[in-house]
């Protein structure tokens, strides 16, 4: 599946469809979600219908500006804040993109997602960011 906001300008959406299918099929992502601004813009991968809001560690990641890894999401305390996005996903990435934005990626199982894939995911958030902030989106 592969929804976006109808109102992202088409060059910000040729890099988003890009970078989130590099994600899914060049790592062991199943599903990503870009949130901007208080709204999901885009859902990509094995998606839930539901309408995700950021809780406590989305907003950490934000007021921090890191990545923050949850390898095992069985044993964190926090997992409920994730149901909506995609349930029982048994690991996630969330990557800020700035104050505003984040990407959250979950991944197919636990421990999945190696220190290459971080960085490559995270360098390309940096990117994403230069293209909002070009396009005031």
């Amino acid at each position: 599946n592969f929804i976006f906001d109808p109102g992202i300008p088409a060059d910000i959406l040729d890099e988003l469809a890009w970078g989130s299918e590099a994600i899914l099929t060049s790592t062991a992502a199943a599903t990503i979600l870009i949130h901007n601004d208080g709204k999901n813009i885009l859902k990509r991968g094995i998606i839930s219908n539901n309408d995700f809001k950021p809780g406590d560690t989305c907003l950490r990641s934000l007021k921090d500006m890191k990545l923050i890894s949850l390898a095992n999401t069985k044993f964190y305390p926090g997992r409920d804040e994730f149901l909506s996005f995609c349930p029982a996903v048994p690991s996630i990435i969330i990557v800020p993109i700035n104050s505003k934005s984040f990407i959250l990626i979950g991944g197919w199982s636990y421990r999945c997602f190696t220190k290459s894939d971080e960085k490559w995911i995270y360098n390309w958030a940096k990117k994403v960011n230069n293209i909002f902030f070009k396009y005031s989106f």
